[in-house]
């Protein structure tokens, strides 16, 4: 027995600025951007049918609840009836987060974060989710990430309220963004689609969506170069909803469990410290999947996908750092780091249950 499902009404367009008008429903408004969107160049959107709306762009990577709060504040005397968010994840996190708190009418991150994911959806105010990476998924899911730095804590809030009601891609949205990022977002995607194969909620819809996902990608990462062709952008942010929909059913595993400590304790940007582990868990898992794996080897038109993952995130590594000990780990951080790999909810996911020992040899393999 299985199930798919998910709520959010997807559009693909060329041109936002004339599909919005349709989309944005009367009354008050608020948008969530991020920091660089004043800037000329970024979408053109403040003069079109964003002309007055209030702008919040103060969302960091990686946002902390005190950020998430100043968020909350700015939205909350506004009482807005639709909420657009445009951005990476963070940004996208940060507004499902806000939406989520104005229908519970709840102003704290603290309790907000306390709610269950068995209370039902409450009513709010309309999201619309445009992304500006190729890698997020964010969009898609019905889960939010805040980043407790001062006390090395990843915080998660699963909640039906937090699905976006629509998802805008673009693929002119991504064509400013940097290279590294390009790179770090690209690798996430890669994760997210991996991660839903070896998976122990995987069903046959999300299989079909993440092994879609994993060809575009593996067609198209090693052409990221500047400039980028705009048909590779559009294929790494169709890879990315792909991505998107197959891990919204499926959720992560061991690869985001193991990049979280990464992240929190030695800076590793996410997609990176997602993408460091998958050759060993591809080793490790996909004896446990065959028919998958003869799949993947289909699609890359013979490849084993073994070879075609190792080559891919060579071309990564030789253009930004890749190590751990890159980002200044030292041997005897891998204690600790094997300790908090352990996420309830992600590493439990996994197809192949991972000791600590396993998890050791996975980090060793990365230093």
């Amino acid at each position: 027995m299985w199930r798919y499902a998910n709520p959010v009404a997807i559009h693909w367009t060329g041109d936002v600025t004339r599909l919005l008008p349709g989309l944005l429903p009367s009354g008050k408004g608020v948008l969530f951007a991020y920091p660089q969107f004043r800037e000329p160049d970024a979408a053109g959107l403040l003069s079109g049918p964003l002309d007055g709306v209030p702008v919040f762009s103060g969302i960091e990577n990686n946002p902390t609840p005190g950020q998430v709060q100043q968020a909350i504040d700015f939205a909350f005397p506004l009482r807005p009836q639709w909420i657009l968010a445009i951005g990476g994840g963070s940004v996208l996190d940060t507004a499902k987060l806000v939406r989520l708190a104005l229908a519970c009418d709840c102003r704290r991150i603290d309790e907000l974060l306390e709610l269950t994911p068995r209370e039902p959806r409450p009513p709010g105010p309309l999201l619309l989710a445009i992304p500006t990476t190729h890698g997020t998924g964010a969009e898609l899911t019905m889960w939010t990430t805040v980043w407790d730095k001062g006390g090395g804590r990843k915080l998660s809030l699963s909640h039906p309220g937090n699905y976006p009601d629509i998802a805008i891609y673009s693929p002119a949205m991504t064509y400013g963004l940097p290279l590294p990022v390009s790179f770090a977002a690209t690798l996430d995607a890669l994760a997210h689609a991996l991660e839903a194969l070896w998976n122990r909620n995987a069903n046959p819809v999300s299989d079909e969506l993440a092994s879609a996902a994993v060809q575009l990608i593996s067609e198209n990462l090693e052409r990221l170069a500047d400039p980028v062709p705009h048909e590779v952008r559009a294929s790494l942010l169709q890879a990315s909803m792909f991505a998107g929909l197959a891990f919204s059913n499926t959720k992560t595993a061991a690869a985001h469990s193991i990049s979280y400590p990464l992240t929190l304790r030695l800076g590793v940007p996410h997609g990176i410290a997602c993408a460091m582990s998958l050759a060993e868990l591809w080793r490790i898992n996909a004896p446990q999947m065959p028919r998958k794996a003869e799949r993947l080897r289909r699609l890359l038109g013979g490849e084993d996908f073994a070879d075609a993952l190792k080559r891919l995130l060579r071309f990564a590594a030789a253009r930004m750092p890749f190590t751990l000990a890159a980002y200044g780990a030292r041997p005897d951080d891998l204690a600790k780091l094997v300790r908090e790999s352990f996420t309830k909810g992600r590493m439990d996911n996994n197809l192949v249950d991972l000791s600590p020992a396993d998890v050791r040899a996975v980090l060793e393999a990365a230093f």
